[in-house]
């Protein structure tokens, strides 16, 4: 009987194949698996937000503020979002930590800063002129080039407002080349946004809204 095999040639010209499938189906995987992940992401967001509002509910419309004990990761899983998976954004690759979980999501620093005497932001929710533009919490990695995360529940993770002059220009996003952030705005609507539209341009009334939870309408005599 004679025996059939395959030759070198034809190991080599199936293994070619394969190489260039894969070389093709990689960056589609890759894209789906992202695309994935940011509806993750958006989910947790609008988790954390339906949170916040039973809490606020339960505290006269009153938002946790700086220096609060315990930090407000630690205090909206206590009663209002149970599940710590909802704190972690999905591109957040740091390990498991039972003792102090990871937190991928930092608050709009802005309303977390109260003041008392009349000047600016109280804390009272009812008072935000614009819930629908003003961004509540969204994903917050380090400045690094790479996509990092340092907060933790024991922590009161903050997201810095962005700025023109350092951030605009910046792709500080979690995915498409770190172009895109998600957001959950005040009226607890979460949206994608490009990093450009997330971060402030020139300070103006409208590109403020996002950030600043009263604004002065400077357009009014």
């Amino acid at each position: 009987m004679k025996k059939s095999a395959f030759t070198l040639i034809e190991l080599l010209v199936v293994i070619s194949i394969i190489a260039i499938l894969a070389g093709i189906a990689l960056p589609v995987f890759n894209k789906v698996l992202e695309k994935g992940h940011a509806t993750t992401c958006l989910n947790n967001l609008k988790q954390l937000g339906i949170g916040t509002m039973a809490y606020l509910s339960d505290h006269d419309d009153q938002m946790f503020k700086t220096g609060s004990t315990p930090a407000w990761p630690e205090t909206l899983q206590s009663k209002y979002v149970p599940n710590w998976k909802s704190f972690r954004s999905a591109f957040d690759k740091r390990p498991d930590n039972p003792a102090t979980p990871p937190v991928s999501y930092g608050i709009n620093q802005n309303l977390l800063t109260h003041t008392t005497d009349g000047s600016g932001f109280d804390g009272n929710i009812t008072k935000v002129t614009a819930a629908s533009q003003l961004i509540y919490m969204a994903p917050a990695p380090t400045a690094a080039p790479e996509l990092t995360f340092v907060g933790t529940a024991a922590t009161e993770v903050v997201l810095p407002v962005p700025t023109a002059a350092t951030d605009r220009k910046s792709y500080r996003g979690t995915h498409n080349n770190r172009g895109q952030i998600n957001a959950l705005f005040m009226d607890s609507h979460v949206s994608t946004l490009n990093y450009k539209e997330f971060s402030t341009s020139t300070g103006t009334p409208e590109d403020e809204k996002r950030w600043a939870p009263i604004v002065a309408d400077t357009t009014q005599p």
